[in-house]
């Protein structure tokens, strides 16, 4: 087994043929993006290249040498010339950063181009960063490398395994109880011309009489290595820990500590005790992340189920993966780090937890199950980037969808072409075994696998416009805010999206072909449709009438066999298959690209004010489609009253909005309202048009929200025959 490490050796290189999926040791990045054609490889073929598409995105590197040389390639795309700024940067801490080098408008073109930086000696990390975005430009990033500062002076390093062993680290090995194991590391000198000394090594720690020094070398020559051999011969079963000191002539390196993590037997010491508190670092409806208490033990594994306490458990001398299942449970977090993710989570979804502690590593692993760290987490109600955002669009107001197309259509583009960096790591893939994720294909239900980074060639998937190009009026063109609209781009298995072409969708009554879960033939009238499975079709019907109304589109306008799509239909999906937590996740998920929302996501009783036909608004909204919305409004009076004036039904009329007023908006803990004389009684409903909540109005008009969590809701006030209806949002920080 090889050293456990978080930090890289010099010299370090990476050619970005894996993605950035899987990076060498010491490298991280906060972008999953990458380009499918860069410099050749180490081994010769065309490999990937990185890309820095955003301020901020930045690839590091800490190391635990003294830095030599950075070399590095860029590439400028989308323009002929870059333009923006990327800088090379350095630090001694990871927390403190000076700029070695700068690259702005010009610096390089759409060739290949290769640069270098000299950084201090000192410095432990190197950090490539775009400090400054220009729309339309992104920088590639190829073959990076960062060699080791090689004086004539001796330069200690050890290997084991055949993996450097940078000090401080530890080496993990096994062996029987009572039988001997020699356990040998390389002693390298990577210095040019002056031999290394080395002195007389010891060993401490609580099992240092587990371990003898069998032979060392005195002297190790320029630019060669000798060998340390240690006998390990454990008296006792489980973790044997020590720790052993190099003395050498190495002026930065003297001594080499390494820490010694002998196992006798077939399995590691049980840990003394599990984690005993969760702390969530990252939450939001559509991904959570967070950490656990270090215990000091080798490694956490975390399990997760959704909606219900977790009674499974890892097996001793199991090696489980990310995304692996136990039982009903899901592996969420796992290694020495102390985390867990949990990845295309839903809104307002409670998901439990079970920390596991172990020690040992390759099969090795002894896992505390007696009493594991037991939490749960709910994914907040929405994660809007604007808790207002809502704010000043009024129903009963006859400009509502001209403020609804104003609101939604203004929004930040993001690149069609970008769609698989934006859309799949981020949301929809999934962790699974060995390393790989899944992406289900929204139209027929397949499960797709595939290894990190997500590639549209090789898993026969397409970004589905559910609102056909060619629908639009705008046909032909790739490059407008409409083609490129996440709110309507979802991921598709290749015939799936075939099949259902440029079709209107609808249900199908007579068949005519199938792929998965979805259906092509025709409708009850002989029409061609396509019907995608049951759980998608809220979600289609919402991604189409949320363009109508985006770009002001009404079904006259439309190209091709946008005028045959059938609005009722796509009402009855809105209201058959209202929106789920996972939908409301992705709504929040997009808001936070594009800054902007589907509104029929966040108020299922606003497509029954919009005539969709002729994008206009309806005075009057039909009272059945109020009430699938879960709204409810009193009969009119009948004006041909036959009864003699015995008739009981009771107008109720909408007051004027602007004579009540609510605050705080975003509200805590209380809601107070005024101008809203003669109203006595309130309801409360969330998002999907439920109600959550009901009472009379106190004199002061105040509700207490103390028992509701954060997110939109919506305020119906009523009496003295009138109503009036008002939104507002719960925002805490805790």
């Amino acid at each position: 087994m090889g050293s456990i490490k978080s930090q890289t050796t010099l010299t370090t290189s990476f050619d970005f043929a894996t993605a950035p999926a899987t990076m060498p040791d010491g490298w991280i990045t906060n972008t999953t993006a990458n380009y499918s054609s860069g410099l050749a490889d180490q081994t010769g073929g065309t490999s990937r290249a990185g890309k820095l598409q955003a301020q901020g995105h930045h690839f590091t590197v800490n190391f635990y040498d003294e830095p030599g040389n950075v070399t590095y390639n860029f590439k400028s795309y989308g323009t002929n010339n870059f333009m923006g700024t990327v800088v090379i940067e350095e630090s001694i801490n990871g927390t403190s950063w000076t700029t070695i080098d700068t690259y702005g408008n010009g610096s390089f073109g759409g060739n290949w181009t290769q640069f270098s930086s000299t950084p201090d000696p000192s410095s432990r990390y190197i950090r490539i960063r775009m400090s400054n975005k220009v729309s339309g430009t992104n920088a590639g990033l190829d073959n990076v490398t960062i060699t080791e500062n090689l004086t004539n002076a001796e330069e200690i390093n050890v290997v084991f395994d055949d993996e450097n062993v940078p000090q401080t680290t530890s080496i993990q090995f096994a062996q029987s109880v009572s039988t001997p194991l020699a356990v040998k590391l390389g002693i390298e000198n990577n210095g040019l011309s002056s031999a290394l000394t080395v002195g007389a090594a010891s060993i401490t720690g609580t099992a240092s009489t587990d371990y003898v020094i069998a032979s060392a070398p005195n002297s190790v020559s320029a630019q060669s290595s000798d060998t340390l051999e240690i006998t390990f011969t454990p008296s006792q079963s489980g973790n044997r820990p020590a720790q052993i000191s190099i003395p050498n002539s190495d002026a930065n390196e003297d001594p080499y500590v390494i820490d010694l993590d002998g196992i006798g037997g077939l399995s590691a010491s049980e840990p003394t005790q599990n984690p005993t508190t969760a702390t969530t670092t990252y939450l939001r409806t559509w991904r959570v992340n967070g950490t656990v208490d270090n215990v000091g033990s080798d490694g956490y594994l975390t399990l997760m189920r959704r909606g219900q306490t977790v009674a499974d458990a890892p097996v001793d001398g199991e090696v489980y993966t990310l995304g692996e299942d136990i039982g009903d449970s899901k592996v969420v977090g796992i290694g020495a780090n102390p985390s867990f993710r949990i990845k295309s989570a839903s809104a307002d979804t409670k998901y439990h937890l079970a920390v596991f502690a172990y020690n040992g590593s390759g099969g090795l692993e002894n896992y505390r199950t007696s009493d594991p760290l037991v939490s749960t987490i709910t994914t907040p109600v929405a994660s809007m980037e604007d808790p207002n955002y809502w704010q000043g669009i009024d129903e009963t107001s006859n400009t509502l969808v001209n403020d609804l197309s104003t609101l939604i259509n203004q929004h930040t583009v993001r690149f069609y072409s970008n769609y698989d960096e934006d859309m799949i790591p981020g949301f929809y893939g999934r962790d699974t075994v060995n390393g790989q994720q899944v992406v289900t294909g929204v139209y027929s239900s397949d499960h797709v696998l595939f290894t990190p980074p997500f590639e549209w060639v090789g898993t026969n998937m397409n970004r589905e416009h559910t609102f056909p190009a060619s629908w639009m009026p705008t046909a032909g063109s790739s490059n407008t805010p409409e083609y490129q609209d996440l709110h309507h781009l979802f991921p598709t298995v290749g015939i799936a999206n075939s099949q259902r072409s440029n079709r209107p969708l609808g249900n199908v009554v007579n068949q005519t072909n199938s792929y998965g879960d979805g259906k092509v033939g025709t409708n009850s009238n002989g029409d061609p449709v396509y019907e995608p499975r049951d759980t998608q079709k809220g979600d289609a019907a919402r991604a189409i009438l949320y363009m109508m109304t985006a770009y002001s589109w009404n079904k006259a306008q439309l190209n091709s066999n946008g005028p045959n799509q059938g609005i009722n239909l796509l009402i009855d999906w809105h209201f058959d298959d209202p929106p789920s937590g996972f939908e409301r996740s992705r709504n929040d998920y997009i808001d936070s690209l594009q800054n902007n929302r589907n509104p029929f996501v966040d108020s299922i009783h606003w497509v029954c004010y919009i005539d969709f036909n002729t994008h206009t608004y309806k005075m009057e909204p039909d009272s059945l489609c109020l009430a699938r919305a879960g709204v409810s409004l009193a009969p009119p009076v009948d004006t041909n009253d036959t009864n003699g004036g015995d008739d009981t039904t009771t107008a109720v009329q909408f007051l004027n909005t602007s004579q009540v007023s609510i605050y705080p908006n975003p509200a805590q803990n209380h809601l107070w309202i005024t101008g809203a004389e003669g109203l006595d009684s309130y309801v409360i409903f969330n998002q999907l048009g439920q109600a959550i909540w009901s009472g009379r109005l106190q004199q002061k008009a105040k509700i207490d929200l103390f028992e509701m969590s954060n997110g939109l809701y919506f305020l119906h006030l009523e009496g003295d025959g009138r109503s009036t209806d008002k939104r507002f949002v719960i925002s805490r920080n805790n």
